[in-house]
């Protein structure tokens, strides 16, 4: 996953992880980089220099990811990209999904490296 923390340090100050579970890497990596990072899940958790909110992406708080640039998430439901396409575009966010390699979502299809992802370029709008 370090490819995937190098791309998203190089091109973003302020981001919001979904769905962080029980792996916390590339939250991290990000902060170790001095990337500003929140995170969220349904359920509590607790990570170092992580800001952790518990939130669910099909009915956000939207207050919680004020500011990021950057939405991602690392190997979601499917069902719950639509949720956060829809959060990224409302916020004017960049959304990133790592996927499993089996599945298909509409955003650009990226390679950097060693790692593919979908990205969605909401940010410019």
């Amino acid at each position: 996953m370090n490819a995937l923390v190098n791309y998203i340090a190089e091109k973003y100050l302020n981001v919001a992880e979904i769905g962080i579970g029980r792996y916390p890497d590339v939250a991290y990596g990000l902060v170790l980089k001095g990337i500003n990072v929140i995170a969220t899940d349904l359920y509590p958790l607790n990570y170092k220099g992580v800001k952790f909110f518990v939130d669910d992406i099909t009915e956000p708080d939207i207050s919680i990811y004020d500011g990021a640039g950057l939405i991602y998430s690392i190997r979601p439901a499917p069902e719950l990209v639509f949720y956060m396409k829809k959060l990224a575009k409302t916020i004017k966010a960049d959304l990133i999904v790592k996927s499993l390699s089996s599945e298909f979502h509409d955003g650009e299809l990226k390679r950097n490296k060693s790692i593919n992802f979908y990205l969605w370029d909401f940010y410019k709008m």
